[in-house]
């Protein structure tokens, strides 16, 4: 995904990107770029589909993950992985 792209995005979601934080920023674009990222290599090389409630779930369990620390209970394999690449991508963004 091209920077203009996130930035449209980004607008589209808060209305004035200008506002944003460039850390919020940099949030943003490595969780849209690893969700796309993730999407991709379920549906090319597994044949599955992520829903929109896929994402929703698991980015209530990150959120909830950066409140207390903790992992979501889960047997729901596909949104587990969601919330793992998010993790993987934002730790390896902030080093």
């Amino acid at each position: 995904m091209e920077e203009f792209e996130l930035e449209d995005l980004l607008r589209r979601a808060v209305g004035d990107p200008e506002s944003v934080p460039r850390e919020a920023k940099h949030v943003f674009s490595v969780l849209v770029k690893s969700t796309l990222e993730f999407r991709d290599q379920q549906r090319n090389v597994l044949g599955i589909t992520v829903t929109v409630e896929d994402v929703r779930v698991a980015l209530d369990w990150l959120l909830d993950f950066f409140r207390s620390g903790r992992l979501p209970r889960t047997e729901h394999r596909l949104r587990r992985e969601l919330f793992e690449t998010w993790v993987s991508a934002l730790s390896a963004a902030g080093d």
